[in-house]
């Protein structure tokens, strides 16, 4: 049986991938937190190292946008970070903050016929005949072909 163990005198053949050496990153010199936008320094340096590290929302963002900066790819900060590719591309859509990116359209508010109205109305206890009528086509519609959608 072959010898498993490293030899200095021995060129290695391959390696596992991230077990090279690499270098290490920081998000800050001097700093453990930072006040103004309530982030842990020291959790966002773990984050950017690809160590186990709960993240809040903003300390995840920070340390996306620490990493797009520095030229890595939106499916590796994205693996990183415990997040969707997707997600990483709407916050820097949006400029790296909360919140709706600025070329999506706000869903429009329901009117008076729509189910969603109808659960707005039960919300508010308010009892609307024209709301409950669309509600109830809209279960028998469901039960019968298996969409909300109207034909």
């Amino acid at each position: 049986m072959a010898d498993r163990t490293l030899h200095p005198d021995r060129p290695m053949v391959g390696a596992r991938v991230g077990g090279g050496t690499r270098e290490r990153l920081y998000a800050s010199t001097t700093d453990t937190y930072d006040e103004t936008g309530d982030l842990d320094l020291i959790a966002i340096e773990y984050a950017l190292n690809g160590e186990p590290v709960a993240l809040t929302t903003a300390e995840r963002m920070h340390a996306a946008r620490l990493l797009a900066e520095r030229g890595v790819e939106v499916g590796a900060i994205a693996y990183r970070l415990g997040t969707s590719s997707a997600t990483v591309r709407g916050w820097e859509a949006n400029g790296w903050k909360r919140g709706r990116a600025p070329n999506r359209e706000k869903r429009p508010d329901p009117v008076c016929g729509e189910p969603r109205m109808y659960r707005r109305h039960l919300k508010n206890g308010e009892s609307c005949e024209v709301c409950r009528g669309a509600n109830a086509a809209a279960d028998r519609r469901y039960r019968l072909t298996g969409s909300r959608a109207p034909s």
